[in-house]
C-alpha cells in the first residue's frame, strides 16, 4: 500500500478533520481510537473485545 501524506491545520477549537476518502478507506466511523507512539499519533479504528457478562453483573 502507498504511503498517503496530507498536512492538515487544527481549527481554533483544537479539531482536525480527516478527509472523508481516507475515512472510507480504512473504515473510521464515528469514533476513533488515538494511540500515542514513538513515531507520532496513530488514529484507528477502535478494537473492541466482546465480554460474557455474568448474570447479576
Amino acid at each position: 500500500m502507498a504511503n498517503i501524506g496530507i498536512i492538515k491545520e487544527f481549527d481554533t477549537l483544537g479539531r482536525l478533520v480527516i478527509p472523508k476518502d481516507l475515512r472510507e478507506r480504512y473504515a473510521l466511523d464515528n469514533k476513533v481510537e488515538i494511540v500515542a507512539t514513538e513515531q507520532g499519533v496513530l488514529i484507528k479504528s477502535p478494537e473492541y473485545k466482546l465480554v460474557k457478562r455474568e448474570e447479576g453483573d
